[in-house]
């Protein structure tokens, strides 16, 4: 099948040509000096996008294995776990939870709406013996977001500690461990970060290593262990199992590219884009799917299909005509949804433009009535205050 021209999915991303030249730099024995320290240079680079001061971790699966190995190296037999639930991966982490022993009490609303702080606060104390709280921060099936650094004061409040999976937050909105009161945080490159898939990017708090260590009896020698990675290397600056170098090459790329940018207005571009491609698509006639526009997310724009066009057809359609690759509906939301991208490499207004002319043009083909212009006019008058510069790369060109 033919490869489309442009990527503008809810990931991976498109990367950057300084990425893909990075992955493909010499693969160097992990025990050499040289790639020892550049794994040691890409977790100080990590902690700085997380802005934290907690130990980070890079865990050699895609960020699915983070998750997994957050409920499997804290949970004891019949712990209670607190599981918000406001799209399909909310829903998805209470298998990991059940499968590693715990007791899910879950706190669920409408895929298309965020979770209430309030609610949490209410639930947390009415089951006062939870040990965790776990939460999506951006629920990219949904392209909505919840609240998550007021959800981890409430739970800060009451000794619980919090899981929270910012797959792809990370570099779409700015946060920090400490400041949102995040005791496990896991991440992946290949959303807003711009990197390709196979790394969990985690941060873990102090008090998430006192509760694995606490555990009966402390899980090691596993894939799934975070106190491998505990004692081999932030002790010892030794690897329990083979690291993936190329990837760890070209995450060193991606953020390197965010902190030249710099994490703010990296997430500031993020957000601009977010903002204007929703009144492009507003401006189509079509609606979001987020029950409120406040509580949509920086890293996708989801839409409601609309009547007289299956999402196949409009998806197929705009790929196999004009090249442009768009994610539809995820799980039980399949059909349901599309989903525009804007992440890394596809948050900067030449992308918007293409993937909301391509849709335009197809909705149009297909005999949904829409005025051809209407939606990238939209977009673009919303992006007046596109930074200057915004455009650049952000960073030097090596040779």
């Amino acid at each position: 099948m033919e490869w489309p021209f442009m990527t503008a999915a809810s990931g991976p991303v498109e990367v950057t040509d300084e990425v893909l030249r990075a992955q493909s730099r010499p693969v160097l024995y992990h025990y050499d000096p040289a790639f020892v320290d550049f794994f040691d240079h890409t977790s100080s680079l990590l902690k700085q996008v997380y802005r934290t001061q907690y130990d980070v971790v890079i865990l050699q699966g895609e960020a699915v294995l983070g998750l997994e190995a957050a409920a499997a190296s804290l949970l004891d037999p019949g712990d209670k776990v607190l599981n918000l639930v406001s799209g399909v991966f909310g829903k998805w982490f209470e298998l990991y939870v059940e499968r590693h022993g715990g007791q899910v009490i879950e706190l669920a609303v409408p895929y298309n709406e965020a979770i209430d702080p309030a609610d949490v606060e209410r639930t947390l104390d009415r089951h006062p013996d939870v040990k965790v709280l776990s939460v999506v921060h951006s629920e990219t099936p949904s392209g909505t977001i919840n609240p998550v650094a007021e959800i981890g004061r409430i739970a800060r409040e009451r000794g619980v500690l919090t899981v929270v999976d910012t797959v792809s937050g990370l570099g779409g909105e700015v946060l920090s461990p400490e400041e949102w009161n995040i005791d496990v945080a896991v991440a992946g490159p290949q959303k807003c970060l711009g990197g390709p898939p196979g790394l969990s990017l985690m941060a873990v708090s102090p008090a998430a290593w006192e509760a694995m260590q606490r555990r009966k009896p402390p899980l090691r020698s596993s894939f799934l262990s975070l106190l491998d990675w505990k004692d081999t290397w932030l002790e010892q600056r030794r690897f329990p199992y083979t690291p993936s170098v190329s990837l760890i090459y070209a995450l060193e790329s991606a953020l390197r590219h965010v902190l030249e940018v710099g994490v703010e207005p990296y997430a500031a571009r993020h957000a601009a884009i977010a903002r204007a491609c929703r009144e492009g698509v507003k401006a189509l006639g079509l609606r979001l799917w987020p029950a409120r526009e406040s509580i949509a997310g920086n890293a996708v724009t989801a839409v409601h299909v609309p009547d007289g066009i299956t999402d196949e057809q409009l998806r197929g359609h705009m790929r196999s005509r004009y090249g442009v690759m768009i994610s539809g509906g995820y799980g039980e939301l399949a059909g349901k949804l599309f989903r525009l991208g804007h992440m890394g490499k596809a948050a900067h207004p030449a992308y918007l433009a293409a993937q909301l002319a391509v849709l335009e043009r197809s909705l149009a083909d297909l005999g949904f009535p829409v005025k051809l212009g209407a939606g990238v006019g939209a977009a673009l008058e919303a992006l007046g205050d596109w930074p200057p510069g915004g455009c650049s790369e952000g960073r030097s060109r090596r040779p």
